[in-house]
């Protein structure tokens, strides 16, 4: 990988998620996020710069909108419409004391305004899928977004709460997956009492379906999460990962999904069941931290891993089939995501490695050949165990030619692009 562009060190630049790239359909255009901080967190009061570089051209960053609704992990959900092919732009911000999505065109600056704040859209840009933010931010702040405090959704477990679909043409908005429904499905008595949520939406590249997280925090202070798929209208929803263990994920195509999961062992089962967690797990979690020599951040240990039975697994949706990655470059969970003309290609990041002076790795691996293609070490020691650290969070454009990342490298956040 060689690293053609780096944002001016004049500025705070970052972008975002790994699910969504900044550069348009034929790599001229680069989005970015401005901040005039880095060392505190986000408040209901501070606006995030949005705009572009012409980066072939110049380091000039070309403002075109402001944003309220914004965090350090996921920025905006700033993204190009249609893959950058035209002009328009969608993210999201607070309009009327609302969370809404923009859709804006970078020339005229006309502007579409989207009823609720968006999480995912459609390759074909013609729908998103949003969680409730309004209560997302109660309790996940730091990927939610500040500045409305609606009391009356500060409940553990609402029923009306859920996964919303809208129509791009018609901004026609209606719920398809509500959180009953995922609540009636396997019921576990650690579900009792807990707060629950939804989120990590991510739609396949044929947009028929999408994945989401069900995610609930249990007795011993951890979180429960599983893994579902669901047709983009609701229908034929599917769990398929119901080991309490799931972290990043990405599809691999439209029928298979690489994620940092565990897979159900005689272990983790028993975090199944309330009364085991807070009898049995809860009171030993602090001495099985200390022996256990490592885990998903920095690298499982033996024991570890037979715990958890952490590790990146292939997926195949609707079915029960489960493949296991044994590779060992491939052990610390990242942020993956695979070139759309090589699906061979997998792009995946580390934490902050603590052992490695706080050293993010930024891996190119290739599946077929089971070897790495790249390797780089980023610094990131400043933040790096705060809520303002600097994830990765690596991208690919859409020709597969182009990989951006956001860091921390030096003291201030910049967005790197490398040629693969």
């Amino acid at each position: 990988m060689k690293k053609i562009f780096e944002t001016p060190s004049t500025g705070n630049y970052f972008f975002g998620y790994y699910d969504k790239s900044p550069l348009n359909l034929d790599n001229t255009l680069l989005l970015a996020c401005k901040s005039n901080f880095i060392d505190r967190a986000v408040t209901s009061s501070d606006q995030l710069e949005i705009g572009y570089f012409k980066y072939q051209e110049s380091n000039k960053f070309i403002k075109v909108a402001t944003t309220r609704a914004w965090n350090w992990q996921q920025g905006c959900m700033l993204q190009w419409v249609m893959n950058g092919s035209g002009k328009k732009i969608i993210f999201n911000d607070i309009v009327d004391n609302k969370f809404v999505s923009i859709i804006l065109n970078i020339d005229t600056k006309e502007r579409q305004i989207l009823p609720m704040s968006y999480y995912t859209m459609s390759s074909g840009g013609d729908f998103v899928l949003c969680i409730d933010n309004e209560r997302h931010a109660f309790y996940r702040p730091n990927y939610s977004y500040k500045g409305i405090d609606n009391l009356s959704k500060k409940h553990p477990c609402p029923d009306d709460d859920g996964i919303w679909f809208i129509s791009i043409k018609t901004n026609e908005t209606r719920q398809i997956i509500s959180l009953k429904q995922i609540l009636a499905i396997k019921p576990l008595s650690n579900m009792e009492g807990a707060i629950h949520y939804l989120e990590h939406l991510m739609i396949n590249p044929n947009d028929k379906r999408f994945m989401f997280l069900h995610r609930w925090k249990i007795n011993d202070g951890s979180v429960y999460s599983r893994l579902y798929t669901a047709d983009t209208d609701g229908h034929d929803i599917y769990l398929l990962n119901d080991s309490g263990r799931v972290s990043h994920s990405c599809w691999k195509n439209n029928n298979e999904i690489i994620s940092w999961s565990g897979l159900t062992n005689a272990i983790n089962f028993l975090r199944k069941y309330k009364k085991i967690v807070k009898y049995t797990i809860k009171p030993l979690l602090p001495y099985y931290k200390k022996i256990s020599g490592g885990g998903s951040v920095e690298g499982g240990s033996k024991l570890s891993q037979f715990v958890t039975g952490d590790s990146y697994i292939n997926f195949k949706d609707k079915t029960k089939v489960k493949t296991r990655l044994k590779f060992g470059e491939l052990q610390k969970d990242g942020h993956p995501s695979f070139s759309k003309v090589n699906g061979n290609l997998l792009l995946t990041d580390t934490y902050p490695i603590k052992s490695n002076k706080n050293k993010q790795e930024l891996i190119l691996f290739d599946l077929k050949s089971k070897s790495i293609l790249a390797k780089k070490y980023l610094s990131h020691d400043k933040y790096s165990q705060s809520p303002m650290r600097c994830d990765l969070h690596p991208k690919w454009s859409h020709d597969g030619k182009m990989i951006s990342i956001d860091t921390i490298d030096n003291d201030y956040r910049s967005i790197y692009v490398y040629e693969t």
